[in-house]
């Protein structure tokens, strides 16, 4: 019975222990196949990282040409902006010449009005001592009146020497009152002139001068974006460095374990740290800051800046910050640990009025 049984029961029990091993074997083929299947995810994974780096490559070179293209294009604006702003003080100095002369001109012009004005008064005057001298205004009576001819002569030249004289004081005050009336309505016409220039020149200066402010804030906006680019491509390119060393250490352990074709399939399997992924919220506090320079990515501070711990956030992550805006994890700092972050600004009283604030951002 003993023996019987053991014929009995002896193929049933080598069919269920080879049974066992079969579903072992097929457990190590499984777990060998998921390990193998890991490094050629991690590699497609690293290539597809690779791709992003390249094609963000190719983005900054383009802003690079564009940035280059619009500089120069700042200094020619700005070059033209330099001889507007010459011109308006050339047609300045030349306007307060052109008053600075008509003033002098119309002072002129009073002092000949005064001078006719005198002669005319004075000849009046000349005239009218003429009559009351017993007629010796007419040449007839001064003839008739003379004891002699010397006398007559004398008197006759008397009489022509006063009215031509003052006839030719009034002559030459009209002549330069007409001279100077003539000269300041050149003077006014030419004023009138500079004002028309002076105003072009102003207005040209003003639209040369935004052109400059609007390609300053162009070109500034396309280093930031290659600022960006920088470190979306940093932190790319350390994932694919991670990538490339998880896969290395996988293939390195299949091949201990498909060698040995045993494997201990109840034991636990490492998991890799947690990646960010789109969407995920997380509560930070942040810090405002205003200090320029290059971050740790080494592209200047620039608005969208902050500063992170990689061990929470990794670098070149972009997130949105509530009363901030869009920005890009590009920085580190010694006092920035854990849940904490840095925010740029422009200025220190806008760093200082953001203060320290307790914000739940959203990474993207």
């Amino acid at each position: 019975m003993t023996t019987g049984s053991k014929t009995c029961y002896g193929p049933r029990l080598v069919r269920t222990h080879s049974t066992s091993d079969a579903a072992r074997l097929a457990a190590v083929f499984t777990g060998l196949l998921l390990l193998a299947s890991v490094p050629v995810a991690l590699a497609a994974d690293a290539s597809g990282l690779r791709s992003q780096a390249a094609s963000l490559r190719a983005d900054d070179n383009s802003l690079e040409a564009r940035a280059n293209a619009a500089t120069l294009e700042l200094y020619g604006l700005e070059a033209e902006l330099g001889r507007a702003t010459s011109a308006v003080e050339s047609v300045a100095a030349r306007q307060a010449i052109v008053a600075r002369d008509r003033a002098a001109t119309r002072k002129q012009l009073a002092i000949a009005r005064t001078a006719l004005h005198a002669s005319e008064s004075q000849l009046a005057e000349l005239v009218r001592a003429l009559y009351e001298q017993s007629g010796a205004t007419d040449p007839l009576a001064i003839l008739l009146g003379a004891g002699s001819l010397d006398e007559a002569l004398t008197g006759l030249d008397s009489l022509s020497r006063a009215a031509g004289e003052n006839n030719r004081i009034i002559e030459q005050a009209r002549s330069s009152r007409q001279r100077l009336a003539a000269l300041d309505t050149r003077l006014a016409a030419r004023e009138a002139e500079l004002v028309q220039l002076s105003a072009a020149a102003a207005d040209r200066a003003r639209a040369l001068t935004q052109a400059v402010r609007t390609r300053e804030s162009f070109v500034a906006g396309l280093r930031q974006q290659q600022g960006l680019n920088a470190a979306r491509i940093a932190s790319i390119e350390a994932q694919v460095r991670s990538a490339e060393a998880r896969t290395l250490a996988i293939s390195t352990s299949v091949a201990p374990v498909a060698s040995a074709v045993v494997v201990d399939v109840t034991a636990p399997t490492a998991t890799a740290a947690p990646i960010a992924t789109s969407g995920r919220t997380i509560t930070v506090s942040t810090t405002g800051y205003a200090l320029r320079g290059r971050t740790a990515t080494g592209i200047p501070t620039a608005p969208g800046v902050v500063a992170v711990d990689p061990s929470v956030i990794p670098l070149g992550t972009r997130m949105t910050i509530p009363g901030y805006g869009e920005a890009i994890a590009a920085d580190t700092g010694g006092a920035v640990r854990g849940n904490v972050i840095d925010l740029w600004f422009p200025s220190l009283a806008q760093a200082m009025q953001w203060g320290r604030r307790t914000v739940t951002i959203t990474l993207r």
